[in-house]
């Protein structure tokens, strides 16, 4: 029989609203697993179906941790004890917390001998190098008094003390004196020779020197300037 217009237009469209609800629906189906006897039966108490939902619930950051025992530490915790240690009690317990004090006393002596060690070494190459810095300082100066041209260093420019205005009692202080006689005495020279030109001392009106015209004897150079 042909199949009439009516029974055609209740089926819905395979493009509409219809069909998306299916494929949802037919999601939903494939991503739900079946449970077991036992899962059911372990969903029947309201506490068991509450801790079901909180184990699987998402959002707000949240992580579930499957725990079996909360009170449980890892291993490798501070808090972590074997199951056999626990047990232990009586005078073994004392004997286990006198060589745990033990170990911690030897440690605790080893780091103050390391630290102390260091110190030492630190305060010993301290001291080495401050007594080799005047070590130094003694072998400088014994080779500057040993070194014959280092003293001639200390010498003063000339042979002249300018605080006492002496001269020194050397040869090169004698010279010097001499020296400074010589100039002295080519002054004079030179000022008797300028009066001579310019008549110094002659009075015109009676033609006669009124003031006489001399000089002093030539210096002679002391015996220690000609060593």
């Amino acid at each position: 029989l042909p199949i009439s217009s009516t029974s055609s237009s209740r089926a819905p469209p395979a493009n509409g609203p219809g069909a998306l609800g299916l494929k949802r629906e037919s999601r939903a189906t494939r991503a739900m697993q079946p449970r077991s006897r036992s899962t059911r039966g372990a969903l029947k108490t309201k506490d068991d179906l509450e801790k079901e939902r909180l184990r699987h619930r998402s959002g707000g950051y949240f992580r579930y941790e499957n725990r079996e025992n909360p009170i449980d530490v890892a291993m490798n915790c501070p808090a972590y004890m074997k199951s056999r240690d626990r047990m232990c009690a009586g005078p073994h317990k004392e004997e286990i917390c006198y060589a745990e004090r033990e170990h911690h006393k030897i440690i605790k002596d080893e780091k103050t001998e390391a630290r102390r060690q260091i110190n030492y070494n630190r305060e010993e190459h301290r001291w080495r190098c401050i007594t080799g810095q005047d070590q130094a300082m003694v072998d400088r100066v014994v080779r500057m008094q040993n070194d014959p041209m280092m003293g001639r260093k200390n010498v003063s420019g000339q042979p002249f003390n300018i605080v006492n205005h002496g001269y020194d009692r050397t040869p090169a202080g004698a010279q010097l004196e001499h020296h400074d006689n010589m100039i002295r005495y080519r002054s004079r020279v030179r000022e008797a020779s300028l009066a001579m030109r310019n008549h110094l001392g002659f009075n015109p009106i009676i033609g006669e020197q009124t003031h006489g015209i001399s000089l002093p004897p030539p210096p002679r150079p002391p015996p220690l300037a000609l060593a």
